[in-house]
């Protein structure tokens, strides 16, 4: 089996969607004499925040000198993103040879009425690669929510993080941020460690408090109290956090408290005989490199991906806009899914933008190019609707001059569309 087969093996997989449970993950893992029990984590879930939080965690572990698997989903450009170590992609013949071996084992997991899906695939394809290259660490993320989620599957971490936690797959996880937060919080393990990020609501914060207690796990709040910011730019901040200076090379105020959460998860690794210095702190966060957050990839023209879905990733990039380009004219390129709250997120963006390009992202959950221009046309902003991303890119790239910033917003879909036509 070459990559390409692999690639296409994994994406047939999809029709299956998305089911919580445990059953096929667990299934699938004892095929292989469970992998995941031979390795040691640091777990991470929420709403917002969580793959920067991961990659924080994990450029800084990896500075000081640990083999470190990361995991993380979705990607934008090339599908390896989601599994790496010390921030190399897994081999396409890796990726292969791994999907080769667990074929056969779904086909007879479908004799007994049990198919796995895309994701819990993934999955697996991870915790057999790290266990394989024997890494030291891996840095998991959670798919969706956390209690029910496939790589809640590892019997223990040595931090469970909880990231921002805000209202998105309401059809799954429940209508209410508490229902939320109760998913994300089934990620803790009896009598570990948890660290929490500083919730936009009090008591969010309070319940998962309360959770941590009620598994006997130890709870460090994000340090965020020891943070001084020095200097808010576009292009990231420059912060002051025990006595040392850090460049956080990610934009947004919503950066440092990801950065205050992933510090706290290093401290805590620190006090359990992980050794991280100061200098491995700064190394690693001046490193980072996370496509479509509010990512600056081309200066002329001014040109910005960013991947924020929901209505507090999009309270993210308004913020941003606001903050650094408010004497700018802002040229968007707009495209979300119809589950997603983008009557919230159009109202928060039309305001900002001079003229809007509304296009089809290529996902069968998208909504169309025209329903979305309907819902802008209600607050006054110049909209067209275009259902090809790339035609609506070239659009607005036309109409932009040295006094434009071209916007591509809405989805990690849709960045992932435009960042492939940059190639």
């Amino acid at each position: 089996m070459n990559y390409n087969e692999a690639l296409e093996f994994i994406h047939s997989r999809m029709k299956f969607g998305s089911q919580p449970g445990m059953e096929r993950i667990t299934a699938l893992c004892e095929a292989f004499d469970n992998p995941q029990d031979k390795l040691k984590f640091v777990h991470v879930a929420g709403t917002n925040g969580k793959g920067s939080t991961c990659t924080m965690i994990a450029k800084m572990l990896e500075a000081a000198g640990y083999k470190v698997g990361l995991f993380t989903s979705p990607f934008v450009v090339d599908f390896r993103e989601r599994i790496q170590i010390n921030s190399q992609m897994i081999p396409q013949q890796d990726f292969a040879d791994i999907v080769e071996k667990i074929v056969p084992v779904i086909e007879k997991l479908r004799t007994e009425n049990i198919e796995p899906t895309e994701f819990e695939i993934i999955t697996a394809v991870a915790f057999l690669y790290f266990s394989q290259e024997n890494c030291d660490i891996v840095v998991l993320e959670v798919g969706l929510g956390g209690t029910l989620d496939s790589t809640n599957i590892i019997k223990n971490s040595e931090v469970s993080v909880i990231t921002s936690i805000s209202m998105d797959h309401t059809d799954i996880l429940g209508d209410s941020l508490l229902e939320i937060a109760a998913h994300k919080c089934g990620i803790f393990k009896k009598g570990g460690h948890v660290v929490g990020y500083p919730q936009p609501d009090f008591t969010v914060e309070r319940f998962v408090k309360e959770k941590a207690k009620e598994a006997g796990c130890e709870y460090t709040h994000s340090d965020l109290a020891r943070i001084r910011l020095v200097r808010e730019e576009s292009d990231g901040s420059t912060i002051i956090y025990a006595g040392c200076t850090f460049k956080i090379p990610l934009s947004g105020k919503h950066q440092i408290y990801n950065f205050s959460t992933a510090i706290s998860a290093i401290n805590v690794l620190k006090n359990k005989g992980w050794t991280v210095l100061a200098k491995n702190m700064i190394d690693g966060i001046s490193a980072l490199k996370i496509p479509a957050r509010v990512e600056i990839v081309s200066e002329d023209p001014l040109v910005i991906i960013d991947g924020g879905h929901n209505a507090e990733g999009v309270d993210a990039l308004c913020y941003t806009l606001k903050k650094h380009y408010s004497d700018k004219k802002i040229i968007a390129v707009f495209g979300m899914m119809k589950d997603k709250n983008y009557k919230y997120c159009a109202e928060k963006l039309a305001p900002l933008c001079e003229r809007i390009y509304t296009t089809t992202v290529s996902n069968p959950r998208s909504l169309t190019a025209k329903e979305l221009a309907a819902e802008l046309k209600n607050y006054g902003v110049k909209v067209k609707p275009i259902d090809d991303c790339g035609k609506a890119y070239a659009k607005a790239l036309k109409k932009a001059d040295k006094n434009s910033v071209v916007l591509v917003c809405g989805s990690l879909y849709l960045a992932s569309d435009i960042k492939k036509l940059q190639k």
